[in-house]
């Protein structure tokens, strides 16, 4: 169905308002995850990085034995 209504009209004006308004609602929604799913990978990075480390400090020790 054609919208003939003008741009001064108040119920379009609101209708346009409530469409921006749920867009912005999904960008939200949208951000809060890659916000979550980056926080989960730079935990899962920290993760890794202190996994390393204990292996690093286990091969020295033992490299450390096998020299005595």
């Amino acid at each position: 169905m054609k919208d003939d209504r003008g741009e001064l009209d108040l119920t379009k004006q609101i209708d346009d308002l409530r469409e921006t308004v749920y867009g912005f609602k999904l960008l939200v929604a949208i951000q809060k995850q890659e916000i979550w799913n980056l926080k989960e990978q730079v935990a899962e990075g920290e993760k890794n990085k202190n996994l390393l480390q204990g292996y690093k400090k286990v091969i020295q020790n033992l490299t450390a034995r096998l020299n005595k």
